[in-house]
Order: structure tokens, then sequence, then C-alpha cells
């Protein structure tokens, strides 16, 4: 017959009652159960299982409990009930008479624990009586089950007694260790040849192998060691709930549990966990756990990993750490190798849009923050709802884009026009953005606002020097940046004139004023009277460490989402090279250095807003009719 149970073993540092016959619970309140003279009815109950009664008394209380059992709980599995109860049959410790075990084999029952009262008195030959019996044994095993250990031991040394001087020492040196000694070492140590001592080894692991699985409460106890780990358990936890584990046996004194280890090849104890066959396997084993049970993020539920190894959830998730996974707000992170699935899994686990910073911080290990962007960026999975706000897109949150481009697709949504208090709650309702930029950008730029309706400009205004013409102006793509030298104003935290060019590329113009993101907080583009101002970068200074006379680029990239649309760079120094690398490397691109030398002169041609076939001696003109001289010189010099 199989066991009764998987051995699920508690916590507690001795059985109760309650542990070992759980259907107890239904009785606490009741009335007592073993008599009338109880002091405090059922108390007992939360006794411990193994030394509570008296034995000349135990008998009768098993049968009256099975009396109880019999009567009230037909239907419930024996496995259940009797959760810590041996195996029946083949050691002869389940306290079944002959009469009854050989019935049960005639019946055909292979599994005991599978039947209920009900199943059994529906066998032939089984009456209650029989079925009284068979439950009384059932909870006396149940309630002595925690000595059995110490029949263990007993078992062992008797088989450790057995053996001559020379196998006892094979046996310490080559199997109850952890660092065998080496055969041609046991050899000098025995006064014989290596391969004697091979010889002997091969014999001694046969006869140990032969004694452990004939000596019945070894092979028990090594039975509740392997069947408590699914595919891992805690050794200390088996300890508490059993320390006879710990008992020391034979001469090297070598716990019980660890001659267990050793004896049986269905688990190991590495690290105080036990582990079924080896760590890879026990690894593997949960491993697919997880990928079954994970979400689209890679994200499982403690309380669901621990009831499917059968572990508690503290235990697991220290379990699940030694693996290397990651524990978050009670789930686990099957996949976190990556910034795109631990983003993912951050996410996923906040149910709410969340800002890059707080993503950035939730990370682990630690990315830069550029790193997190990118990965937002470039992943499908994720999308930006807000103006600081990312999320999962399986959410279905609307994308967010500038707010030029939101009143842009109102506009064509409406039919071109939209009444501007209504365009202020669309966008303020749907985005995290101000009154006042919606109102801003709405009269503004491409779009006008006249007697409360916006539309589009149908003249756009231009600033009188174009962005070609303007000096130390010069573009990269969506970036734009303007040369300057630190001076006083800018060390005190003064506004200072923009070009009104670069005015009108970030969006800034008469009565309308923008604000940019940048790394440092809002940066604002003024216009006052006639002429752009940029507020304070006093804050850029500080951080950069500048000092007067130093030469930077302000950057501006008013379309970005991916990176901060404002910003303060040192300028480099002078650079190394052909005469168009370093005239390259005076506008700001950081590609002058790495650049083929064919690809210079097309890559000076835009930044200064020229044909992308212009020459050498174009580039210099028009270099020259921005006054830039030297730079001008410098080219044609080449």
């Amino acid at each position: 017959m199989r066991e009764l149970s998987t051995f699920p073993l508690s916590g507690a540092t001795r059985l109760s009652w309650l542990d070992v016959l759980p259907w107890l619970d239904e009785h606490r309140s009741g009335p007592p159960l073993l008599g009338e003279g109880e002091l405090t009815a059922n108390a007992w109950m939360s006794t411990s299982a193994n030394g509570s009664v008296p034995a000349e008394h135990l008998g009768e209380v098993c049968r009256r409990l099975a009396t109880v059992f019999a009567r009230d709980h037909r239907d419930l599995p024996l496995a259940t009930a009797f959760p810590y109860a041996p195996r029946p049959g083949a050691d002869d410790r389940s306290g079944l008479s002959d009469r009854i075990s050989a019935l049960l084999r005639t019946a055909g029952v292979t599994d005991l624990g599978a039947l209920t009262v009900t199943d059994l008195g529906g066998l032939r030959g089984v009456g209650p009586a029989s079925v009284a019996e068979i439950v009384a044994a059932l909870i006396r095993a149940s309630a002595t089950v925690e000595a059995e250990d110490s029949h263990a031991a007993a078992e062992f040394d008797e088989l450790v007694a057995a053996l001559g001087e020379r196998d006892r020492y094979l046996l310490t040196a080559r199997i109850l260790t952890d660092q065998r000694t080496t055969l041609a070492d046991c050899g000098a140590a025995l006064g014989i040849s290596r391969e004697r001592v091979n010889q002997l080894d091969n014999r001694l692991r046969d006869r140990v192998h032969a004694g452990f699985h004939s000596s019945p409460h070894l092979r028990a106890a090594a039975d509740r060691l392997a069947d408590a780990a699914h595919p891992v358990a805690a050794l200390d936890r088996l300890i508490a709930a059993r320390p006879e584990l710990a008992t020391p046996v034979g001469e090297t004194q070598a716990p019980l549990w660890f001659v267990l280890a050793r004896l049986d090849g269905r688990f190991d104890v590495i690290d105080g966990w036990v582990v079924v066959e080896t760590m890879d396997s026990a690894r593997n084993r949960v491993r697919a756990v997880l990928a079954r049970l994970a979400s689209d993020e890679g994200l499982v539920s403690l309380p669901v990993v621990a009831a499917e190894l059968d572990l508690p959830e503290a235990e697991t998730a220290t379990w699940l750490r030694y693996a290397g996974y990651r524990v978050l707000d009670g789930h686990v992170l099957v996949r976190s190798t990556s910034v795109h699935d631990n983003i993912a899994a951050v996410l996923a686990l906040s149910g709410e849009p969340m800002t890059i910073d707080d993503i950035h911080a939730a990370i682990v290990p630690t990315r830069s923050l550029s790193s997190v962007r990118n990965a937002m960026v470039a992943d499908d999975r994720f999308v930006k709802t807000d103006r600081a706000r990312w999320a999962l897109a399986r959410w279905g949150a609307s994308r967010y884009v500038p707010i030029h481009r939101q009143i842009g697709e109102v506009l064509d949504a409406t039919g071109g026009s939209i009444g501007i208090e209504e365009l202020v709650a669309r966008l303020t309702g749907a985005f995290d953005v101000k009154e006042f930029s919606v109102r801003t950008y709405a009269a503004s730029g491409e779009y006008m606002t006249v007697d409360g309706k916006v539309s589009r400009r149908k003249q756009t205004q231009r600033a009188r020097k174009s962005p070609g013409k303007t000096r130390h102006l010069y573009r990269d793509g969506a970036v734009l940046r303007l040369r300057t030298t630190i001076v006083a104003p800018h060390m005190k935290g003064s506004a200072f004139n923009l070009p009104a060019a670069l005015a009108g590329l970030v969006g800034a113009g008469p009565n309308r004023s923008v604000e940019l993101t940048s790394r440092l907080g809002p940066q604002s583009i003024l216009w006052v009277a006639v002429q752009a101002r940029s507020g304070t970068i006093k804050r850029f200074i500080d951080d950069l460490g500048l000092v007067p006379g130093e030469e930077v680029f302000l950057e501006f990239a008013p379309e970005a989402t991916d990176r901060p649309q404002f910003d303060v760079v040192r300028a480099a120094s002078d650079a190394e090279g052909s005469a168009p690398r370093r005239v390259l490397a005076a506008t700001g691109d950081p590609r002058a250095a790495a650049l083929d030398e064919k690809d210079l002169t097309p890559a000076l041609a835009q930044a200064l807003w020229l044909p992308a076939d212009a020459d050498t001696a174009t580039v210099a003109a028009t270099l020259r009719a921005r006054k830039e001289d030297a730079l001008a010189d410098l080219l044609e010099s080449a």
C-alpha cells in the first residue's frame, strides 16, 4: 500500500493533536470528546499528541476518537484526516491486526488514504468493528509519529555496529562526508592498494544500501524527508517539526538528516535546503512552475507559488531569492534579467501609470535613467500616457503627444474649429497638461484663437532673420544648438535674449511663451516686448561647475518625448583632424570625431540649413555671412 500522505510538515516544535488530526478542529467548541471530567472542554487538543496521554490510556483515547470520526466524518478521505500517519503494510507500523490487513489485501486496497469510512463499510467482510479498528490504528499511528525518528537512529547504530573496523573507516571517509577521501589516501591509511579500496568501497555501498532498505524506520524517516520537498523545503523547518532529525548518530556524530541524505539518493541537502534529487533538478522544477503560472509581464503571486510548492509564504520567498529570483510586493518576477522586463513588472505591480523617475527608482539592479527611458521608447509594451507618465499598452490608455499635436488632432476630428473652452476641457481631462499651456499653444504658432474659437493660422509669422543666417545657431536632426559664452548675468541667474529665429523654431513668439522640460526642471522661453528671452540657467551652471568665459551649447528639442527638451552642455575643447571635422565639432555635433571624411561636408550643410549637396565653398560662404569668420577661415585654408 502507498503512504497515506505526502507528509506536510508544520512549523511547530511539537505536533499537537490538532496538527495530526485536523478534523478535530470542528469539535473544539463542542462537548468534551474524552468525557465529562475535563476541566476545560477539549483543551487537550492543543497539547502535544506524543506523550500528552499516558500509554495505558492511549488505546481508550484512540477508540473514543475513532467513534467520533466514524460517526461525523464518514466521507472525509483518510489521507486528509490523518496526514501524519505512517505507511501501513510493509513495515507493520500501522497497528492493524493481521486479520484487518488480510481483509484489505483481499479487497484489493492499495491506497488506504484514498478511501473514506463509507468506502471501508462497503468492502466485503469489513464491518463497523473493523472500520473502528482501522480508524483507531490510524489515530494511534498519528499520535506517536514524532517518536519514530529515534527508532531510525537506533537502526542506523545497529547497521554500523555490524560493520568491521575497516568498513566503518570507509563509511566515514567515503560515504558519510561532503568531502570524500581519495581511494589512494584511503589505501595509505589502511595499508592496502588503491584497487583493493575501490573493491571494498563498492561492496560496502551495496551492503549499506541493502541495510538501509531493510531498516523500516530508517526508510520511513527518509521517506518523510523526501516527500517534504515539493521540490524543496527548508531543513530548519523540518527539524523544528521533528527535532529527532538533528540527533547525532554513528561514530561521526553526524545528524540523522545528513545520514539519510547520504544513504537515500532521492534527495539531497544543500545550503540548508532539502531538494529532490539535485539542486539543479529542484531549480528546473521551480522554473517550470513559475513559467506555467506567470502573467504576461512575468509575475506570479507569492501565495500562488507557495501553494504550488506546498511551502509557507515566507519560506517560499526565501527560497526564490536564494534561487536568484526577485520578490517584490508579494510577487515573484520570473523574468527580470532585462531592463525591459523589469519595467513591465514594475508597471504591472503598480496597476496605474507611473513617472519615469518612479519606474527608475524601482528597477533592480540599478540602471541609468537614460537606459530606462530608451527601453520604454523602444518597446511596444509601453506607452506614454501624458507629459510625465508611462503605462502598459495593454491597458488601452491613449498615447500622449505634444500639446500642439494634440490640438491638431482635435481640430482634424472637429472639422478644423473648436471652442477654446471645449478644447481646454478635452485636453486637461485626457492628459496631465495645464490649462495655461493649452491656451498658449492654441493662440500661437500654427494655431490662432479668435472670438473663442480655435483654428489653424492661415499665415504663419516668420522671424526677420532665418535660422540659416543666425550666428552660432545650428541643427542636428531634431536638436537645435545655440553656442554661447557664460557671462556675469548668467552667473547671477538673470534671463537673457535669444535669437528670434530660434524662438520661432521652439514655438515662442509675440504673446506666446513656451515651457520646455529639462533634467533640472522646467525651462521657460518668454517673449518680452519685441524680444525672445530664456529663463535663468543658473541651476545648470551650478550643476556643471561652469565659470565665466566658458563656452556652452544651449540645446533645444521642442518635439522630444524621449529626452529633455532643453539642456546646457559644456562645449568640447578644440577637436583634432581635418578642417571640416574641426568645424563640425565647433557646431556641437557629437558625430564629428566618428564620421568619414566624405560625410563631414554634408553634415555641416545640414547644421547650417543648407542643401545636402552644398560644397565646402558654399558652407564657408554661409559661415562668413553669419559672421563666423574663424570657422570660415578654417574651411577655406583647407
